[in-house]
């Protein structure tokens, strides 16, 4: 097989698909839709186009297999977050290619997945592939809003998408060290709950030459700055803790008895310091709480008479929400009113002694013996909370090799992929397929 080839044919794909601005809101994914229905349409690989809202079109494609295992889904987004494109060193909507990476909205979260898993399904149709069990591509709509008019939509209105044994969604990734070794094959299995929560104190409106003390904003930043200083307990979940373990034999030696049991390793208090500095590993380890909006006054002469803020909390699986949402009241006084503007359910995760779960394991050793397959658990929410609530065995995993400071580009300014992740996870993708559905 001709990767380089392959590769020239994915990143032309990519960038075409990079081109078609599919922010959310509006979204408009069903451009992306119609993208990849011309390509299968050529390939003469049956696909369907779904549109449940005007413009909020996802496509379904079918590799058929005999029929003797159950279906393998292959989901991705269409949908992206907006931009600040002031702010780009690139357009960030023509998918500019420069010093071997793509850059561009999308080419992380999620649309390079997409393209790899398009490619996979082009691949195994080729070669003539006799499959066990059909192959499902499914690129969706709305994934950054919620997905009610994408997955949401689709598992309550497609019957056949129930049927799916496993799933393949964005998630996990190949971390790399800072040398640009794999350090980890993060696999996710589960992820946090959403409980999202909104703020809202009232006050004496007055002239801002005249203060008193019953100003909104002086009581909202009172109570936000007493629930910032929260520090949540830890709630380490046997995956986290697998985790932890995994990653183990990567650490310095005197490190290593504190990641083989963290429970352990978090009483020592320079090591939990240390370790809960960094986001990822804090969000495994406890339910977290951010501010993320603030909302108080229009005029800057002029006290308002009510001010509000909103803050994303993910919690752990298996956290009491009605205690959590007391707690949060207790710190943040009576003043402060506190309403659930979004929550999503507590779902178990993934079991992980399954054939597909071992394909990768097998795949990945192929690719980096070295390298440990770790589960973690998601800190954010993808649509694959829609697949397990139905069953469906899902891990979270883009086989791209990526530093944690080319995650951090995720939804940021200058989102930037290496073109050798294409090839490298379409060939990694191909594999696994392979071993759990011939």
């Amino acid at each position: 097989m001709d990767w380089d080839k392959l590769l020239n044919e994915a990143t032309h794909y990519l960038q075409e698909y990079i081109r078609i601005n599919t922010v959310n809101p509006p979204g408009n994914e069903i451009e992306g839709a119609t993208f990849f229905k011309k390509i299968f349409d050529a390939e003469a690989i049956p696909c369907q186009i779904l549109e449940p809202s005007p413009g909020r079109g996802s496509i379904l494609a079918t590799l058929k297999g005999n029929g003797s295992k159950r279906p393998l889904l292959l989901l991705s987004h269409i949908d992206v977050v907006p931009v600040e494109a002031e702010k780009w060193e690139v357009p960030p909507f023509e998918g500019v290619i420069k010093d071997g990476y793509m850059y561009g909205r999308g080419t992380l979260d999620c649309k390079s997945l997409g393209i790899i898993e398009m490619m996979a399904l082009l691949i195994l149709k080729r070669e003539n592939i006799s499959l066990k069990r059909d192959i499902v591509f499914f690129a969706t709509a709305d994934e950054e809003t919620g997905g009610r008019w994408g997955v949401g939509w689709a598992m309550e209105n497609i019957p056949s998408l129930k049927e799916a044994e496993y799933a393949f969604n964005e998630g996990g990734h190949i971390i790399l060290n800072e040398s640009g070794s794999p350090d980890s094959y993060a696999i996710s299995s589960g992820q946090k709950v959403i409980f999202q929560l909104k703020l809202k104190t009232k006050g004496t409106p007055g002239h801002g030459s005249m203060p008193h003390p019953d100003n909104p904003n002086v009581k909202l930043i009172r109570g936000l700055e007493a629930l910032t200083r929260w520090e949540t307990p830890y709630h380490i979940l046997p995956m986290v803790k697998e985790y932890f373990n995994k990653m183990a034999p990567k650490q310095p030696l005197y490190e290593r008895p504190l990641f083989e049991d963290i429970e352990k390793g978090l009483s020592d208090s320079t090591f939990s310091t240390w370790l809960t500095s960094n986001p990822i590993y804090n969000s495994m380890l406890r339910s977290t709480i951010s501010l993320t909006i603030l909302q108080g006054g229009t005029k800057v002469n002029v006290i308002p008479s009510e001010s509000s803020a909103s803050i994303d909390c993910r919690l752990v699986p298996g956290t009491n929400k009605e205690t959590f949402l007391n707690e949060v009241k207790k710190r943040v006084g009576d003043e402060i009113e506190v309403e659930i503007i979004a929550e999503s359910d507590s779902l178990p995760p993934s079991p992980l002694d399954t054939d597909l779960y071992q394909a990768i394991k097998k795949s990945a050793a192929g690719n980096d013996p070295e390298c440990p397959v770790a589960p973690f658990l998601l800190p954010g929410a993808t649509d694959s909370r829609f697949l397990r609530e139905k069953g469906i065995i899902t891990y979270d995993f883009c086989p791209f090799r990526l530093t944690e400071k080319e995650l951090m580009k995720v939804h940021a300014h200058n989102e930037r992929i290496d073109l050798e992740n294409i090839k490298f996870g379409t060939k990694m993708l191909v594999e696994i397929i392979k071993e759990v559905a011939t």
